[in-house]
């Protein structure tokens, strides 16, 4: 392939090393004659994951550029990788993502047709059918997916960074991925980019598979990390009140919290969640669909102690 790429892949990686492997093989195996580079940074792994890329390096038919750098988060991993990108463009995954074959072709098929360096495209993801079927999976992953079927311009907070390709100047100037967030960070950077002008819009045709088995423990952890990082957000956005209260954070004025949710929390008390998890368990296995109304009222119950003690802190 030619050796000024069009677009760059960034991937962040830490510790996956197989699953990193899937993700190096499928992009290396991508359907289009575009010329394109994948930019890894391992974030200080400790397992093989150094091998995994030193291997694509030097056998992969896409030219892969490998960074390393002591262990410092996901967010200085993709900044990393950003500087290190050549491409105008910049397609945006996880290690956990496994490009469908047209997946590149699709994003610059997508910036093609839209125009303009404040164009970005958001892909597809769903969970990898290779995997084991996990409700938690589909409770976290695929419902962000279902709310924008038959969409075309999306908000900022459809920036999702497991599939989504933007401008590389237009990032920059927005300047980079925060490193202080451990979550939200891609929708964080999606609202600056949309004070410079970014439109998002929704290509379902640039497909990729989240190769990422979630269980019950990581689903819950989830909630926990979204609400200390709504309330790091605020602090550091307290001008944006109103649209943080819209992604669930509450707390005292200018905050609030619905009567909904303070029905919610008392029906939930902090003593009695390990016995409502007991009993969507149980739940799950009669009518999976019931079960999934208790997990995402579990969900939004941890979310917002975790939004209370951050804020106490």
């Amino acid at each position: 392939m030619s050796d000024v790429p069009v677009l760059s892949v960034i991937i962040p990686t830490y510790n996956r090393a197989e699953t990193l492997r899937l993700c190096l093989r499928a992009f290396d195996r991508q359907v289009t004659d575009v010329p394109f580079e994948i930019v890894v940074c391992d974030d200080g792994s400790a397992d093989s994951t150094g091998t995994v890329i030193s291997r694509a390096v030097t056998t992969g038919r896409v030219p892969v550029v490998h960074l390393r750098q002591e262990n410092q988060g996901a967010n200085a991993a993709r900044n990393h990788a950003i500087g290190a990108a050549r491409g105008e463009r910049l397609l945006i995954v996880n290690d956990d993502t496994i490009p469908s074959p047209g997946l590149v072709a699709a994003h610059l098929a997508a910036h093609a047709k839209r125009g303009g360096r404040e164009t970005a495209i958001l892909g597809r993801m769903t969970i990898d059918p290779a995997l084991p079927f996990s409700p938690f999976s589909a409770l976290h992953h695929d419902a962000s997916y279902d709310a924008l079927e038959g969409r075309v311009e999306v908000g900022w907070d459809a920036f999702l960074t497991c599939n989504v390709s933007v401008d590389r100047r237009l990032l920059e100037e927005a300047g980079g991925f925060d490193p202080r967030l451990t979550w939200h960070e891609d929708i964080e950077l999606g609202e600056r980019l949309a004070r410079r002008g970014m439109h998002l819009f929704y290509a379902p045709e640039a497909l990729a598979y989240h190769h990422h088995l979630l269980d019950e423990a990581a689903y819950l952890r989830i909630a926990e990390r979204e609400g200390a990082a709504l309330v790091l957000w605020y602090r550091k956005r307290p001008d944006l009140a109103a649209d943080l209260t819209r992604l669930g954070l509450v707390g005292p004025p200018p905050l609030a919290a619905s009567p909904r949710h303070r029905v919610a929390d008392l029906a939930m008390p902090k003593a009695l969640l390990p016995g409502w998890q007991m009993a969507a368990r149980a739940l799950t296995r009669i009518s999976p669909e019931a079960g999934r109304t208790i997990w995402r009222r579990l969900f939004q119950r941890q979310k917002r102690l975790a939004i209370a003690r951050a804020l106490a802190a």
